[in-house]
């Protein structure tokens, strides 16, 4: 194909005949549009082809789901479950920043926000558009679409480029009801409730997309569930969910061995907790309903058993432990977040714990379409259809915000431990190191002991740290 990125020919040979449809949830919601827009939003590659190429016959049609903030909450979406029964769930999956924009940024192009560049929420047009899966994709001649919360800070009126279709709201206005909207270049009020209203536009965008012999499609879908104010639909208002009396962090009394700013913050009670995690529960109720009739018409337009499903979220979300709320801290509930694939045949069924990030997705559907990124912009993830060695580490970075207190840190987790770094003027202010094996509520800071054990772990991880901070492309953990 030339330009920008080319066919693989391995993999395009070794997909099976006929339409392939790839699917990626994702916590966050994006949406559709009519018109192919202008770049925007970064440099755009010099190779952009002005004229779409016809795309390989076997080429896989791609669906990404995305929710917001959601830690957990698959026991309140049997419909959910129900889709991946045959697929996978990668237990030991993060995210490459515990912030909105800068992870889904990550999930657009398979690159560390220290190389994509959309560090903070205020730097969404930072992106460079010409590395995203969607440029990408369009360019190889997908019909492409967004539904849903797109990037923080991105200007309502801008279309997204390189979608075809789209309706994205106004982040600032956490998108549940009543939302202001973009919807393929026409700005508009919705009063009905977001999630129901991504899945009706979800809806026709594969119906439509059914009448076109033999033309791929690529669809991002990001919900605002299960995000602050936590609004549920009406008839979920009241629902039960499942019982949790806390964990580990959340009963932790002794915080003189966190940073600073851990002790400093008012605790959160097992009750907030409880209450968080409730409200946040009612609202996945409805992004289990979308996913439900999602698939149903996957079935009805016979694409379900050639689709690769993704399900993720951008980030975690704290409900009390170490007394923290909320997110953007480098702690297992903050940057662990579900991840389900489903492709019958090509993914197996089961529970699997290698490390995954969700840099790994873009990766993973160029390799499912038989493309290749740019190799000036290399992608830091590596696809999950491989069978090359699995990562040791996995890298979570947090950048400082004009407004927020929370210093900037870095983070690398493996099976056995997580070390963390928090700066401050460019210096390491503060270390973490938990031994995972012993201690998985990440409780007993081990450096901050008087005679620290694993020095020479502590040694090995801060080295590796270091040389992560400013990876790129194959060198990355």
């Amino acid at each position: 194909m030339g330009g920008a990125y080319r066919m693989n020919t391995r993999t395009r040979a070794g997909v099976a005949a006929g339409t392939v449809a790839l699917v990626i949830v994702v916590a966050g919601a994006v949406l559709l549009s009519t018109t192919k827009p202008a770049t925007s939003g970064g440099t755009p590659s010099p190779s952009v082809r002005s004229t779409p190429l016809h795309p390989a016959s076997n080429a896989p049609n791609i669906l990404i789901v995305v929710t917001d903030d959601q830690r957990q909450g698959l026991g309140v979406m049997p419909k959910t479950r129900r889709i991946f029964r045959d697929g996978t769930r990668y237990t030991n999956a993060f995210v490459s920043d515990p912030l909105c924009c800068p992870s889904r940024a990550s999930i657009f192009t398979g690159r560390y926000p220290h190389n994509h560049g959309v560090k903070t929420e205020k730097e969404a047009t930072n992106l460079v558009q010409a590395s995203t899966i969607e440029h990408y994709l369009q360019e190889a001649g997908y019909r492409t679409g967004i539904y849903g919360k797109y990037l923080n800070s991105w200007p309502t009126p801008k279309p997204p480029p390189f979608f075809d279709k789209w309706a994205i709201f106004r982040a600032s206005r956490y998108g549940y009801r009543n939302g202001i909207w973009n919807v393929n270049g026409n700005i508009v009020h919705v009063p009905a409730y977001s999630t129901g209203f991504i899945g009706r536009r979800a809806d026709s965008f594969l119906r439509s997309t059914a009448s076109r012999q033999g033309q791929p499609w690529f669809l991002y879908l990001a919900t605002a569930a299960p995000h602050f104010p936590f609004t549920p639909a009406h008839k979920y208002a009241h629902a039960a969910v499942p019982k949790w009396n806390g964990d580990a962090g959340t009963r932790e009394v002794n915080l003189s061995d966190k940073p600073p700013f851990v002790g400093a913050r008012r605790s959160v009670p097992l009750l907030r907790g409880k209450l968080l995690r409730r409200a946040q529960f009612r609202t996945l109720m409805s992004v289990d309903d979308m996913m439900g009739r999602l698939f149903h018409q996957l079935r009805r337009l016979h694409e379900a058993r050639n689709t690769l499903i993704f399900f993720t979220s951008d980030n975690g979300f704290m409900w009390g432990e170490h007394g923290l709320k909320g997110k953007i801290v480098p702690y297992t509930e903050s940057i662990r977040v579900p991840l389900l694939a489903r492709w019958p045949g090509r993914i197996p069924a089961g529970e699997v714990d290698r490390l995954v990030s969700n840099v790994d997705l873009a990766p993973t559907i160029l390799d499912a379409a038989g493309l290749s990124a740019d190799p000036a912009r290399p992608m830091d993830g590596r696809s999950l259809l491989g069978k090359g060695r699995p990562r040791k580490a996995v890298l979570t970075e947090y950048f400082k915000g004009h407004k927020l207190r929370m210093p900037s840190w870095a983070s690398l987790r493996s099976h056995t431990y997580q070390y963390t770094e928090y700066y401050r003027g460019g210096r390491v202010e503060f270390r973490e190191y938990y031994n995972l094996l012993t201690d998985p509520g990440e409780l007993h800071n081990v450096i901050a002991s008087k005679h620290p054990t694993n020095k020479a772990a502590i040694r090995r991880a801060a080295a590796l740290l270091h040389k992560a901070r400013t990876c790129s492309g194959a060198s990355c953990p």
